[in-house]
């Protein structure tokens, strides 16, 4: 704005230099011709020249000054005037008319108003001078003297008011443009400075991706060194299925950065190996077939540890699917084909490719030729084909990658840690078990133990029953897990429905430990577990989806407050196993014979019970000789020998029994394969041993007399303690002879 005041200020200035010059042209040539006193010229051009001297002072002192149009005004007025009352013709009021338009630049109504009335009131008052001098002109030129003065001064105030308008639009649009320019040139700084600092955190951003990157990538290998060394056959094992597939990833068209994924997922494919006990891991021989689905169950465990964690697509895929078949025949799913994940897929090649070619507790690795015809066999049977060609390829074409295991000192110390770690965790996790199990609302073991215990000792009688449903795993493995848990539910539903006052556990997979503290007698919890049994079988016949479940049931009795629930447990679980030889859907009562709690006492009736099932076992309902297992035909291949050779029979029930609480599950079963091995290494190759129960197992010993036979007993037992030598359990037995009816 100010820069147009200036210019306005210096086109009137000289517009007006330029007015006087013209009129003082004129009045050196009426002086030259003598029609004008030449002193005249002089003072307009002292009255003309002074005004405008001090109006380009003020100009050149303050040029953008917007009062210096109202010290122009008043200067052209003083000349005006002047020449208005000496001037020798009336046609000297024109002179106004030059800076009509000039004023008007100034776009001020109240200027223009004010300059035409000083100069009608000037033009008047000349009028007045002239008449008393006696030079008045015409009356008519009077009037078009002053109508030309109003006229013109009118259009230029309307001129003015119009210019001022469009002015005041224009200013404000420019100072809308300008400010918006202004805010474009500091937004568009803002912007650079932020550019500059978007510049700085994305070198900063990518330099922490690639510190966190390799900081997963270690985190993720001492995971994977941490799951590896609970097999000490399979140390580097996730690194190299890893490696290699990434290189089958590559083969088979995926980008570098997605085959990179791959890496992440491949090192973790073992993690539900944490799961998994060690004895199971370290087996050397033929896994039983709980261990089986204990081993089985990595997949399952894997999948649920890596089903939350989105950093890494798909993480869980290698986990939980890395074990099914392209044929369908695999776990956990049974999925077929393409509906396994194609990642799956790859990491099932890697993965046994580098199961055949390295050394296990159990076998040494495969010559490379048999690797190869492995591959070829199994294409498209359990492996992807695709997947299986790629593998082939590489292998032959000398291309899969050489991995080296990074055996730093550092790393051993990260596994070492992380491996404490997990125990603690494992610890704590076991301490801290939730109350109820979610599937079936029953109580969990830890917590069932602890609230039966307690309510032993509140009641102080009642019954234990130990509920089992039959086939449960091979239905879980035929089925799908879906119908266990359905299943599991339906059992849990049923027994809660047998009282108000019982309390349900959850022991095992399939298994429910159940205290009734109403139930005195044997004959009551045997009609309590008969009418349980028919409500299943009644519910499968009924209800389709539940066509193949069925329930065996074993029953102890509680006879005192001090009775121990660990014990019942036993004892009911041994009541369970003979409950079972008779067939699907039976039960069977431990009976303690008696008030007397003695320890002793229980294991001899259990031998006794154990040797009336096998002498009279066709009196047992549910076609029990069809159903009755391998040492039912033994037992009566040794009784018949015996007898046709007039030889003794004697059988031997060894029991592990608790002295102090506390035992896992996993050291229970190292115990009694330590009494196993015990037994196997003293008995004879014509002498037979098999399970009872989770903590017994049966002998059956030929042709000895009472005395051998206890030195055969005392041999197993100086062996296991000798083997064991903990003071937490301690190895009861109790004998019989077979050959005497009892």
């Amino acid at each position: 704005m100010s820069s147009q005041i200036k210019r306005i200020n210096r086109t009137l200035l000289l517009g007006w230099g330029l007015i006087g010059l013209v009129l003082l042209v004129a009045y050196i040539g009426e002086a030259v011709k003598s029609d004008l006193d030449v002193s005249y010229v002089f003072v307009f051009l002292a009255v003309t020249i002074i005004p405008i001297i001090f109006v380009s002072i003020m100009y050149f002192k303050w040029r953008d000054n917007p009062r210096i149009r109202y010290y122009f005004a008043l200067g052209y007025l003083i000349m005006y005037g002047f020449v208005l009352f000496t001037g020798n013709t009336m046609m000297v009021f024109v002179y106004v008319l030059p800076m009509v338009p000039l004023i008007v630049l100034y776009h001020d109504p109240n200027m223009v108003a004010a300059t035409g009335g000083v100069t009608l009131v000037l033009n008047i008052a000349a009028l007045f001078f002239w008449s008393r001098a006696g030079k008045l002109w015409e009356l008519k030129d009077h009037e078009i003297q002053i109508a030309l003065i109003l006229v013109t001064f009118l259009g230029a105030y309307l001129a003015a008011r119009i210019y001022d308008s469009i002015y005041r639009v224009n200013e404000e649009y420019t100072n809308a443009i300008t400010m918006q320019k202004e805010e474009l040139y500091q937004q568009a700084e803002e912007l650079e400075a932020i550019n500059g600092q978007l510049n700085e955190y994305s070198t900063e951003l990518t330099e922490k991706n690639e510190q966190m990157r390799k900081m997963t990538m270690q985190t993720i290998m001492t995971i994977a060194n941490t799951i590896d060394a609970k097999d000490e056959y399979t140390r580097g094992h996730s690194r190299r299925v890893a490696e290699y597939a990434v290189a089958i990833a590559r083969e088979t068209g995926y980008t570098r950065s997605d085959a990179e994924e791959i890496r992440f997922i491949g090192l973790l494919h073992d993690i539900g190996k944490i799961g998994v006990p060690d004895s199971v891991l370290n087996k050397p021989g033929k896994l039983s077939e709980e261990e089986y689905q204990l081993m089985k169950d990595h997949t399952t465990i894997g999948g649920e540890i890596l089903k939350d964690i989105t950093m890494i697509h798909d993480l869980d895929v290698g986990a939980k699917y890395h074990h099914e078949r392209y044929d369908g025949s695999g776990y956990p799913d049974g999925l077929k084909g393409d509906e396994i994940p194609e990642i799956a897929r790859i990491i099932c090649v890697a993965d046994a490719y580098d199961a055949m070619t390295s050394n296990r507790i159990y076998r040494r690795h495969l010559e490379p030729d048999r690797v190869l015809y492995e591959l070829e066999n199994g294409r498209g049977k359990q492996f992807d084909p695709k997947c299986c060609e790629a593998m082939l390829r590489l292998i032959n074409e000398d291309r899969l990658p050489k991995v080296k295991l990074d055996d730093s000192k550092e790393v051993r110390q990260a596994v070492k840690i992380l491996s404490r770690v997990i125990d603690k965790a494992e610890a704590a996790a076991a301490a801290e078990e939730v109350q109820l199990d979610e599937l079936t609302g029953a109580f969990t073991r830890s917590a069932g133990a602890n609230l039966i215990q307690e309510q032993i000792g509140r009641y102080g009688k009642g019954s234990i029953f130990v509920v089992d449903i039959d086939g449960f795993r091979r239905l879980n493995e035929k089925e799908g897990f879906m119908v266990g848990d359905m299943y599991l539910k339906a059992v849990a539903e049923q027994i809660h429905e047998l009282s108000g006052n019982l309390f349900v556990s959850r022991f095992g997979a399939d298994e429910f430990l159940v205290y009734l503290p109403g139930t005195e007698t044997a004959e009551d919890a045997e009609s309590i577990a008969d009418y349980l049994i028919s409500e299943i079988r009644e519910l499968a016949s009924f209800d389709e989806r539940y066509a193949g479940l069925s329930i065996c049931v074993g029953i102890t009795q509680i006879a005192t407050e001090k009775d121990r629930v660990m014990v019942a447990y036993e004892n009911a679980s041994k009541a369970l196993y003979v409950a079972k030889q008779v067939g699907i859907g039976s039960y069977f009562c431990h009976r303690l014979d008696g008030d007397d709690d003695d320890l002793d006492v229980a294991y001899s009736v259990d031998l006794k019970q154990l040797v009336d099932v096998l002498r009279n076992r066709e009196h047992y309902k549910g076609g029990y000789t069809v159903a009755f297992p391998e040492f039912g035909r033994v037992y009566d291949y040794i009784s018949n020998i015996a007898e046709r050779n007039q030889q003794q029979v004697h059988i031997v029930l060894f029991t592990m029994r608790e002295i102090r609480s506390g035992l896992t599950q996993e050291e229970r079963a190292r115990i009694m394969n330590i009494l196993e091995k015990s037994i196997v290494g003293c008995i004879r190759n014509v002498d037979a041993m098999t399970k009872y129960s989770n903590v017994q197992r049966v002998v059956l010993l030929m042709n000895l007399n009472e005395d051998q036979t206890r030195q055969v007993i005392n041999r197993i037992m100086a062996d296991f303690y000798r083997t064991y030598d903990q003071k937490n359990v301690e190895i009861h037995y109790d004998a019989a002879d077979l050959s005497r009816k009892a």
